[in-house]
């Protein structure tokens, strides 16, 4: 190298291995290589060090020191002058050695990784299997020692096929065998760093494979280890200088520590080294842990209180004011970043039979799944939770759990029937045990899945009940949702001073009890009731229906009245307090709200609204927005001459989950599409499904034969002119 003529020298000093290299013995190599001859080497290690550096100091040479073991091997083998440069690689931090610069280097990237396999296992060799040489890449994490290994095993037994060798490198009980050849293995890599470590440090890295989660923060370690915050820290420090674990900034602030897949493997061979009842007890506790921060981030959810009692028999495990939740706002955020922790704890707790521990977890995070939209999850965790109360004969516990699910089935719209079913199962154990906080909610809820399907009538009886029972308790926040969902039928109805009136008194509950989602979801309300009566709740715009709506105001664009601004401005101010408390769905139904007020306006962002509303209804599963978004799309599509596309839209619409509400406005719209193409029999079809959904709802629709009715569709579609100008 041109700035180190006087050549290079390299080592590797075992670092790694049981025994490093004996420092004496490289130094001698090292002279031997600068021209010293070897009876002239002194017989001590301090007398080859000043020889070392003597016969470097008028020389310009690149020394590597690869694979260093501690300072201490590494400082004898240091130049003493200036000319030379030292190159040190370790898996030790080395933190006390003087060094000019560090740079702590992570696993290759894929496409490296795949390189390395190549060129190590053979271009052609792994080209025949290209998959299972991607398989084997993942697998081996991109650890570039693994990696070798793997590329020589490959290169070392030609006959055998790349796909066998993926399949035998994903059994993890195999893995880090298949990862050795020769003097070289993984396993040994990580039981040098491991047995230097002291025992409590062991303990800790046997321990963090426990629980089948890719990281745990790093308050982790108190309760698994049962010792306080200061030793967990310290124990933390030393298996990072240790480069067994690794640590992240977790989104939410605070230390992350991260099991490379590889390092995982060794630790559950170590734990199963160990008494059953060391890691049995260690999760125990962890999962303890979860719970009391679990029960303190639901508590600033819930700011009334629980929905019902009975959440009390597991065994809790106490942790710093500073781990916990203490507003709203970190009890979101708490909830995002410790989900895929809390969902493998209710798993290791049911499959190990703590059944308290599987349920109370369960409970804990119900209301964080249902505001991240993670209906899937929720209702996996329930079924097992629900397994676990009937272990335990727990009739609170079924009740709470059936009510969640309930809430999970009904929202994400994969099972409304079943919803029903968990609801009046729900409602009747919770009366039967005299627990009213339960009952009311769960009636409550039940309701709101009557809205939801266009059953205004029985949504209307059943909310009422639950609106006694809030009243009676008293329970304001539930009180709140109650007064908002009859608001809603209220709306549907056309009665829109009355809903209002019932909005207004929500909005004072939830604001006195600072529940920020709450006032968020209300002043969404209020602004589709201020929208619908601006339109008399004529599902088309004046420019697309000029006919017969009963309320409807006289023809005049919406814009110029008052209620239309008002409901602008409170859409978004929702849209600002849902975001903020990372309500998703809520969120999502604004936009659709201001979507629909595009339309009418013939507003061009209305394109950018519904796309957006399309992707996050779609990404989250929300059946029913999902379907209502599409025919606000459909309406679009029509405005741009692409009737085709909007009928089969409104048709998909249309295929969705049962609302006669919702069924209503799209029918409707599709007669309107039908109409414009000509089709009158299928006009005439979609009209009558509309009259039979506005009635079945008991919302109002025109009082004239569906003949008459049908003549006033078939007109051209409009364009408006300004969604014409920005296309």
């Amino acid at each position: 190298m041109p700035s180190f003529p006087d050549g290079q020298l390299f080592v590797d000093l075992n670092g790694a291995e049981e025994r490093p290299a004996a420092v004496g013995e490289v130094l001698g190599d090292f002279l031997v290589a600068l021209g010293v001859a070897r009876g002239r080497l002194s017989d001590d290690e301090a007398g080859r060090t000043r020889q070392f550096r003597t016969e470097l100091a008028d020389r310009r040479v690149l020394i590597i020191l690869d694979n260093a073991a501690s300072e201490q091997q590494v400082s004898a083998l240091m130049p003493g002058g200036s000319s030379c440069a030292v190159l040190i690689t370790s898996r030790s931090v080395l933190a006390t050695l003087a060094v000019d610069e560090r740079v702590a280097l992570s696993g290759l990237d894929e496409g490296t990784a795949w390189d390395l396999l190549r060129r190590i296992g053979g271009v052609d060799r792994v080209d025949e299997d290209p998959g299972a040489g991607r398989e084997v890449v993942r697998l081996c994490g991109g650890l570039p020692l693994a990696l070798r290994i793997a590329g020589a095993r490959l290169a070392t037994f030609p006959a055998r096929t790349v796909g066998s060798f993926a399949r035998d490198l994903a059994d993890d009980h195999r893995r880090l065998d298949v990862l050795s050849l020769g003097e070289r293995s993984v396993r040994a890599v990580f039981r040098s760093g491991y047995q230097a470590l002291p025992s409590l440090q062991q303990q800790a890295f046997r321990l963090l494979s426990a629980l089948d989660a890719p990281d745990l923060p790093a308050w982790a370690l108190s309760p698994l280890l049962d010792v306080n915050a200061d030793a967990a820290e310290a124990c933390l420090e030393g298996l990072l200088l240790a480069h067994l674990v690794q640590a992240r900034r977790g989104e939410a602030g605070g230390q992350r520590i991260v099991l490379h897949d590889l390092a995982r493997g060794f630790s559950k061979e170590r734990a199963a080294e160990q008494p059953a009842d060391e890691s049995d007890s260690a999760v125990r506790r962890l999962l303890g842990a979860l719970l009391s921060a679990a029960d303190a981030a639901d508590a600033q959810l819930r700011p009334a209180g629980a929905r019902q009692g009975g959440r009390d028999a597991a065994v809790r495990y106490p942790l710093p004011d500073n781990t916990m939740a203490g507003d709203v706002w970190e009890a979101v955020e708490w909830f995002e970043a410790e989900r895929v922790v809390l969902v493998a704890a209710v798993t290791h707790a049911h499959a190990r039979g703590w059944w308290e521990l599987c349920w109370e977890l369960t409970d804990a995070m119900s209301i964080a799944l249902e505001h991240q939209w993670r209906w899937d999850i929720s209702c996996q965790l329930h079924e097992l939770a629900l397994d676990a109360a009937g272990h335990l004969g727990n009739g609170g516990a079924r009740a709470a759990l059936l009510r969640n699910l309930g809430e999970a089935l009904r929202d994400g719209g994969s099972d409304v029937g079943r919803a029903a079913e968990c609801f009046s199962e729900a409602i009747a154990l919770f009366h039967s045990s005299g627990d009213a906080h339960g009952e009311s909610d769960a009636l409550g809820n039940l309701g709101i899945l009557q809205r939801q399907q266009g059953e205004l009538q029985n949504a209307a009886q059943t909310l009422t009940a639950a609106e006694s029972l809030f009243r009676a308790l008293p329970l304001e926040r539930g009180l709140a949702w109650t007064l908002r969902e009859k608001a809603v039928i209220s709306r549907h109805h056309t009665h829109y001073t009355e809903a209002l009136a019932q909005l207004d008194q929500a909005e004072a509950l939830f604001a006195a009890n600072e529940e920020t989602r709450g006032v968020g979801w209300i002043l969404r309300t209020r602004a589709d009731t201020e929208k619908e009566s601006t339109v008399g709740g004529c599902p088309l715009p004046r420019r697309w229906y000029t006919g017969p709506w009963p309320g409807r105001p006289v023809p005049s664009p919406p814009a110029q009245d008052p209620r239309w601004a008002a409901a602008r401005t409170h859409y978004e101010h929702a849209a600002q307090l849902l975001h903020a408390v990372r309500d998703h769905r809520g969120h999502t139904w604004t936009t659709l709200g201001l979507a629909d007020m595009a339309l009418y306006d013939g507003d061009p962002t209305a394109a950018a609204l519904i796309s957006r509303a399309l992707e996050e209804t779609d990404a989250c599963g929300d059946h029913r927005g999902h379907s209502r978004a599409l025919t606000v799309q459909a309406l679009l599509h029509a405005e741009a001459h692409c009737l085709s596309d909007a009928i089969t839209l409104t048709e998909q619409a249309l295929a969705g989950p049962r609302d006669h509400v919702g069924a209503a406005q799209a029918s409707f719209r599709l007669a309107r599409l039908y109409g414009a193409v000509g089709r009158q029999h299928d006009a005439l079809h979609a009209l009558h499904e509309s009259r039979t959904h506005h009635r079945t709802a008991g919302m109002p629709f025109p009082d004239l034969p569906d003949t008459e009715l049908c003549r006033t569709l078939n007109r051209p579609i409009p364009r408006a002119r300004r969604f014409r100008r920005h296309q």
